[in-house]
């Protein structure tokens, strides 16, 4: 399925049914995020396999100077998912790098090298249309920022807090946050997997044919063969436990998409409400 319009805001598996259950236990739903990918997964040829690479981000410092505006607030319990996901994945045989607090920075994001898997657990933000008044007091330049979809939307890192506090639009100032823009840039050619583990994620804007302006389809863009992300606000310890199950059926199975599926099922013993458990979506063709 290639998800347009209000389609995109909501998670298809989280419909309730007529028998009492949810869509995600009577199909098998796989999401795209442009119908063309289709056409290019069929024909692109198979690359040479990654080594068991994994890069983490989590927890960045979002406030470098001492600052008394400091709205975003900190994610210590990301710091935790990383650092146990870590442990994970060397149990495993895999190579890992982990950025929390200062380290995970912008520019580290930016020097990836096509890691197997990249996950980050921040933040991610969509800064909606400007009123006409504000508007009014930009330069000609600076209201050409505002239009592009790609520079409103993008994941928070070390210091963003700080480039917040000087601009409402222009995120590219210095150095804090990875716009989808910046995204699209990636080098990803490699990577199997990409995951958000952040809130608010999947926003973008809506625009002719193209669907969501935003991380979705930069990620893609980049290289990544499947994202998982958050389309709306999510519970700390739901995502906690929801991620490293996925993590460990994955690894055990090699089976990325039924691992995704039955993490999210046995979720629902503790969390029933879609709220919980439908917040994550998987996009992309593994």
């Amino acid at each position: 399925m290639s998800a347009d319009g209000v389609y995109n805001l909501i998670n298809l598996e989280s419909i309730p049914t007529p028998d009492g259950r949810y869509v995600i236990d009577n199909a098998n739903i796989i999401m795209i995020s442009n119908t063309k990918d289709l056409y290019l997964h069929k024909v692109k040829s198979k690359s040479v396999a990654a080594s068991k690479t994994a890069t983490m981000f989590g927890n960045p410092t979002f406030y470098m100077t001492a600052s008394t505006n400091r709205t975003i607030t900190q994610l210590p319990g990301t710091e935790k998912e990383v650092e146990e996901l870590q442990q994970l994945l060397k149990q495993k045989g895999w190579v890992t790098d982990e950025y929390i607090e200062k380290s995970a920075s912008e520019e580290q994001v930016k020097v990836l090298s096509s890691p197997k898997i990249f996950h980050i657990a921040t933040h991610g933000f969509y800064t909606p249309a400007m009123e006409e008044s504000d508007l009014e007091a930009l330069t000609e330049s600076e209201a050409s920022v505002t239009e592009n979809p790609l520079l409103k939307t993008g994941l928070l890192l070390t210091g963003a807090g700080d480039v917040l506090n000087k601009t409402k639009y222009n995120y590219n100032m210095e150095s804090g946050i990875l716009t989808a823009y910046e995204a699209m840039s990636l080098n990803l050619d490699q990577t199997d997997l990409v995951v958000l583990s952040a809130c608010e994620t999947g926003l973008g804007e809506i625009s002719n044919g193209e669907g969501v302006y935003g991380l979705q389809r930069a990620f893609l863009v980049a290289g990544a063969k499947v994202l998982i992300m958050s389309m709306f606000k999510v519970d700390d310890a739901a995502t906690q436990e929801l991620i490293l199950n996925f993590y460990r059926k994955w690894l055990a199975t090699n089976n990325i998409r039924q691992s995704f599926i039955d993490a999210k099922k046995e979720l629902r013993v503790d969390y029933p409400e879609p709220i919980y458990w439908g917040s994550f979506v998987m996009i992309g063709l593994d």
